[in-house]
């Protein structure tokens, strides 16, 4: 059972922060180095300076400036609790005009067990404890934890969108790339119940955030370790979430590509073998017309069946790489269930990276190995230019498809999902005070 909660949230204060599109930044864990440099020099508010420190003991620094801008008015924190209803407008990657609409709250921390709230990625230790550390340094969640529910009728965010409706927003900031973000404070005390009720018979995935969610959860247990008498109430046995539903036409996916290198040199006659075995293989010529057949076959051929998209160093040809039968994958990976062996990302790891190319399932997690990005020319571009000797462009996984997963109790690859927009850190926080009950 998933329990919400209002909150009073902590947010810029306006009248000390004209224009907030100075001060927002995207999540940590996007953010490069002259990205990074480049939001500290727009604002010395700019929230990287909170979620990204480039200080010599960076947890401490963040705790002092956090309580810093507090006491200098630059955060203010809300009387009374609320949930905080978001509208975020963009363009999708074919320049259509979306919105994705959720609303952030608290969510009581469920150990993964229960089933209430499920991960859908694996997670790695040394951001987990990165996380955690940042968090006993501030007591806050500085940015939310990206969560899906399905609920067809969109019940929730009818009624949101009734309350915001002829109404101010609470904020609206715009983004770099163009987006723009609303914010409302929804108080009502029948339209929190409703969402109480509703989000109560509804498992949450969470869609982004899966360190930080961990990184809660290791804090609740070192605070409730520390209490001992705990009621369950206190503010550390919850951790803020946004809540976007999966039935919502804005919930956009965008693939994560990979290039990927430091693998055994093979003879490409020896490789094209090895692909034919198992895939039925369908060629463009590497020319810039080629490579917008390539993309576009790939793109609607992906809607009805599964297709991998390769391009191989000193190859001339783009390959289109379509799995000849599902047993391939049942006799290479019997342990894992049909949803998660039918995946594109699962062929790409199992029997292309490890099996044909030799590089085990230990090499791929390491960051040598295999470079991420979303820009599929720019990894076209990557693998003719630079020091990589593949390159895979991948279709992205449907939301049903990764429910399917996780509802068996497994977890995908890794970087094998890429929710678009990314939510913005710096709209709302949420102060951890052990001295006060959640409502």
């Amino acid at each position: 059972m998933v329990q919400i909660a209002p909150f009073r949230g902590i947010l810029y204060n306006e009248k000390k922060i004209r224009d907030l599109s100075k001060v927002i930044a995207p999540p940590y864990d996007v953010i490069t180095p002259e990205e990074q440099d480049r939001l500290c020099r727009k604002s010395p508010y700019n929230f990287v300076r909170l979620i990204l420190s480039q200080e010599p003991e960076p947890y401490e620094s963040v705790a002092r400036l956090f309580e810093g801008w507090r006491a200098e008015g630059i955060f203010v924190r809300d009387d009374r609790p609320a949930l905080y209803f978001l509208s975020h407008r963009f363009s999708d990657n074919e320049g259509k005009t979306r919105e994705r609409l959720g609303f952030i709250a608290l969510a009581r921390i469920e150990d993964f067990s229960t089933g209430a709230i499920r991960p859908h990625e694996k997670t790695l230790a040394a951001p987990k404890e990165d996380r955690l550390r940042l968090m006993l340094a501030c007591h806050a969640n500085l940015s939310p934890i990206f969560a899906l529910y399905a609920h067809p009728k969109q019940t929730i965010n009818n009624a949101m969108m009734e309350q915001a409706q002829g109404v101010a927003p609470t904020l609206e900031v715009k983004e770099d790339g163009g987006g723009t973000c609303l914010l409302w404070r929804i108080s009502d005390p029948e339209v929190i119940r409703l969402a109480q009720r509703e989000m109560a018979e509804r498992p949450l995935l969470i869609a982004d955030g899966h360190h930080r969610y961990e990184a809660a959860l290791n804090y609740r247990n070192r605070l409730r370790e520390e209490r001992k008498n705990f009621s369950g109430r206190e503010p550390f046995n919850y951790v803020m979430m946004y809540f976007s539903n999966m039935n919502d036409d804005g919930l956009v996916i965008l693939p994560t590509h990979r290039l990927v290198r430091s693998f055994p040199s093979i003879p490409f006659q020896k490789l094209e073998e090895e692909l034919q075995r198992h895939f039925y293989l369908e060629p463009y010529p590497k020319t810039p017309e080629g490579q917008r057949w390539f993309l576009r076959a790939l793109r609607s051929g992906g809607r009805k069946r599964h297709m991998i998209g390769a391009s191989f160093k000193r190859d001339p040809r783009y390959l289109i790489l379509r799995l000849k039968s599902k047993r391939i994958m049942q006799r290479l990976a019997k342990d894992l269930s049909d949803p998660l062996r039918d995946l594109d990302v699962s062929a790409l790891h199992l029997l292309i990276l490890a099996h044909i190319l030799g590089i085990p399932p230990e090499e791929q997690v390491q960051g040598e190995v295999i470079s991420y990005s979303q820009d599929e020319e720019r990894v076209l571009k990557a693998v003719d230019k630079e020091d990589y000797q593949a390159a895979f462009i991948l279709n992205p996984p449907k939301p049903e498809e990764i429910l399917a997963v996780v509802q068996r109790g497994e977890k995908m690859p890794q970087k094998s999902t890429y929710f678009y927009p990314k939510l913005i850190s710096g709209l709302v926080i949420n102060k951890i005070d052990a001295d006060e009950e959640v409502a």
